[in-house]
């Protein structure tokens, strides 16, 4: 069949991908596979230009995404990115049902890298793949689910075969092969589409050794979505709660003082408790806006810290405040 050779097809961006002011910084973008059954094969991850697309639905896939979706090679993707000047990251190995793997890629101010997109092949298929598809990191607001999609270079016949694209069957690598991919099936005859949809699902069998399938209906069956993508931009990533305001101090005694402080904040967590120190030395932690401390000399001047603590168990910055007993 007749693929492109490129992977710049047109596309109509919608109002959700239009944007093109930078969005520079650090990203981790964490892809979990959502399957019972199902493997995915080494991720690759992109931030790129607005003029990139992975694929269409409806249109041929390119070479690049066919090799990805036939055999989980992301390496001629990858250089086709690199050399359009993307950023691009690639994950270590296969992604186990269930599993997740985080990747992290870094953009700046001029590259105008400000759209994502992420692939991978699912084992055992013969051209099936997951795909976001251009995502404006300007709009990161929550999880995305993928679907599965069918790369339409290959006719699903669900035989054991090889990863070269263009040839007969689906590669069943280990641990794929443990998990109930069988041999010696008569396969399905079925044409290559010819152009990307959504992925219309296996129909394996439950013959570990001949039938129409290799693939174990009871094992290898799924639904979509098939797979998960967080993305946070860890630049922003708050390193713990605020320092706590209004510290104030009042002497009661000669032997006593109280201190009062307002609540502090944490971005994204919740404040627990507060260290309270006199001279650096810990006297407290307390989960109150105040402490009291009588037994002090008289005439004496003390400076005490407080400290706050988030549910993660990370200290904002500390605060002192000056009081002297009478």
């Amino acid at each position: 069949m007749t693929v492109k050779t490129s992977s710049l097809i047109p596309a109509i961006l919608g109002a959700a991908l239009c944007s093109t002011a930078a969005h520079s910084g650090s990203y981790e973008v964490t892809v979990t596979n959502l399957t019972s059954g199902i493997h995915l094969t080494p991720l690759i991850v992109a931030a790129h230009g607005s003029d990139f697309r992975l694929f269409a639905a409806g249109e041929p896939a390119s070479v690049e995404l066919q090799t990805i979706a036939e055999g989980g090679d992301v390496a001629p993707m990858a250089a086709l990115l690199e050399g359009l000047g993307a950023v691009v990251a690639t994950g270590g190995g296969l992604l186990a049902p269930g599993a997740s793997e985080t990747l992290t890629i870094t953009t700046d101010d001029t590259s105008g890298n400000n759209f994502l997109s992420v692939a991978s092949m699912l084992l055992p298929t013969n051209d099936a793949f997951i795909g976001l598809n251009g995502f404006n990191l300007s709009q990161i607001s929550g999880p995305v689910n993928l679907s599965a999609y069918d790369a339409g270079t290959e006719g699903n016949d669900e035989v054991v075969g090889t990863p070269a694209i263009g040839q007969r069957g689906f590669p069943a690598p280990p641990p794929v092969v443990a998990t109930g991919v069988g041999s010696g099936a008569t396969g399905y005859s079925l044409d290559a589409e010819g152009f990307v949809h959504i992925h219309r699902g296996v129909h394996g069998d439950r013959d570990p050794s001949g039938g129409n399938s290799d693939i174990n209906a009871l094992i290898h069956r799924w639904i979509n979505p098939v797979a998960r993508v967080r993305v946070r931009m860890i630049d922003d990533a708050p390193a713990g709660p605020g320092a706590v305001p209004s510290l104030t101090a009042l002497d009661y005694s000669s032997s006593a003082v109280e201190i009062f402080w307002e609540a502090a904040t944490s971005a994204d967590s919740v404040v627990t408790a507060y260290e309270v120190r006199r001279d650096g030395e810990l006297l407290a932690t307390v989960d109150a806006l105040s402490f009291f401390e009588d037994g002090l000399n008289a005439a004496t001047e003390f400076q005490y810290t407080v400290t706050p603590v988030d549910s993660e168990g990370r200290t904002g910055a500390a605060t002192n405040v000056s009081v002297s007993t009478r």
